[in-house]
């Protein structure tokens, strides 16, 4: 197995450098079904900046690339946009999913497939086909929140282990290695590949006009140098909040400093550098709630959204998330927390808005941390009854490589920073938050409910963080514990 510890190292080391094209190298022995025609040929990129997948191009007699990828009825707008589009689209992802997939359809002949379930019933319908041996999906591409029994199920394959896979290269997500993996073994990682998790990454928005009206400081810079912090954010809109409508009481027809929602508590937690479980020097995760800091940190935050007056918590008034974002749009607010999803859906807002990062708890924390939901977003994974590993390695990497030119140039600098983002100051923002996204085991595994340590303090209207740790820690390690000896004792 490799050391997930030499992967982050050589990810770590990874510099910007001329990539010479790799000649094709024979395969390996085949594991499944005839051995595929190899060629010697590397693919020519016409630029020399363009880091290349050290892969063999192989040729696949048609192999069906099929995903299996969730999708929620009331969430249209979030399902796949990734893995398969039709020619002549005529949306900026949809042509760079298109022409990507037509470069890896010439180079292997393959064809690309799309499967679609609902997340509540992709787990089973994926366990039905692993326990009937059956390989018939590539990859498998289910909400977060929900992946935990394939892990534990044995339902998938152990990433690490896949021929040609090479983690360090930037189109996989380093931080997701590095928070996502158990003993070194690795069951879903961020990759190029997708675009999903990036959709549904975390940040604040606010309200150009409402800034200036109101005489805010330069809030890119604030960001920019780091001073971006929560009591710094709150300095800016703690006396910002009006009764517009005179009735004497807030609601949706005034205006509130900070619109948001229970997902804010752990998002400003995670934010603020703290993690629910953290990792040993073996790649082992334990309970890290437990400090000061940590406690110190969630308290603040429960002061910040019980702030009724100035923070509308869109989750207590009952608004879903689309009545919520039209509270931004038509004004309502001058700070928004969102995901990135919402930034293409406001493109026909009046509303002139910028883009921050997630505030830091303190100046002198070391960065930010922009953490990717587990409520709307997906990874890659790959099921266990992968027959040739070989081939999915070949075909993943390669894919990955292919995505980081086509599919990601076109959501990231295309679709956000030029459609989009309103200003040059925002897309510097975009990359300061792409930048530092984090991954939480503890939304992952959620042992014990964990996870709503922070959201059932807010709800319940309760201050007292410690004594509700206190009362799940015992039950949660021991929760925490079943989970890491199952991964640990599943097949290599």
């Amino acid at each position: 197995m490799k050391s997930i510890y030499s992967i982050l190292k050589r990810a770590a080391a990874l510099v910007a450098a001329i990539a010479l094209p790799v000649s094709a190298a024979s395969c390996a022995s085949d594991t499944g079904g005839d051995t595929p025609a190899v060629t010697t040929d590397s693919v020519a990129t016409g630029d020399d900046s363009r880091l290349t997948a050290d892969v063999p191009v192989v040729d696949y007699d048609g192999y069906v690339f099929n995903a299996l990828y969730w999708y929620n009825s009331g969430w249209d707008w979030r399902r796949s946009k990734d893995i398969y589009a039709e020619e002549g689209i005529g949306d900026t992802i949809g042509e760079a999913v298109y022409r990507r997939n037509m470069n890896m359809t010439e180079r292997y002949n393959i064809k690309f497939q799309l499967t679609e379930e609902s997340f509540d019933t992709l787990g089973n319908k994926l366990h039905s086909v692993v326990a009937a041996g059956d390989d018939v999906f590539t990859i498998v591409s289910q909400v977060q929140g929900n992946i935990l029994s394939s892990i534990t199920g044995g339902d998938l394959y152990d990433i690490t282990e896949l021929p040609y896979i090479d983690l360090s290269k930037p189109w996989w997500d380093a931080n997701s290695v590095r928070d996502y993996s158990i003993g070194g073994r690795l069951y879903l990682v961020a990759t190029d590949i997708l675009i999903n998790d990036k959709d549904g990454t975390a940040a604040i928005a606010f309200n150009k006009q409402e800034a200036q009206n109101n005489g805010l400081p330069d809030l890119y810079e604030m960001a920019r140098s780091g001073a971006w912090t929560i009591d710094a954010m709150e300095a800016t809109y703690k006396n910002v909040a009006r009764d517009e409508n005179g009735d004497g009481k807030m609601n949706e027809e005034d205006f509130y400093g900070f619109l948001g929602g229970r997902d804010v508590a752990l998002t400003f937690f995670q934010g603020g550098g703290a993690r629910l479980i953290s990792k040993d020097e073996d790649d082992i995760p334990y309970l890290s709630f437990s400090s000061d800091r940590n406690f110190a940190l969630a308290q603040r935050i429960y002061d910040l959204i019980t702030k009724t007056d100035i923070f509308y918590d869109h989750h207590a008034m009952g608004t879903n998330d689309a009545e919520y974002q039209k509270l931004f749009e038509n004004g309502r607010g001058l700070y928004f927390w969102m995901r990135m999803d919402a930034v293409s859906s406001m493109r026909a807002s009046e509303t002139d808005f910028g883009i921050l990062p997630i505030p830091k708890y303190t100046e002198d924390q070391n960065g930010y941390s922009c953490i990717v939901s587990v409520h709307t977003s997906s990874l890659l994974s790959v099921p266990a009854t992968v027959s040739n590993p070989e081939r999915t390695g070949i075909l993943l990497e390669a894919l990955a490589a292919e995505s980081k030119y086509t599919l990601q140039e076109a959501y990231y600098d295309v679709a956000l920073k030029t459609k989009f983002a309103r200003d040059d100051e925002s897309s510097e923002m975009l990359d300061l938050i792409f930048d530092n996204r984090v991954f939480e085991l503890g939304d992952l595994i959620n042992p014990g409910g964990i996870r709503d340590l922070v959201l059932t303090a807010a709800a319940n209207r309760s201050g007292s963080i410690a004594s509700l740790y206190a009362k799940m820690e015992k039950p949660a390690s021991r929760e925490l514990q079943r989970v890491i000896d199952t991964i640990l004792d599943l097949p290599a």
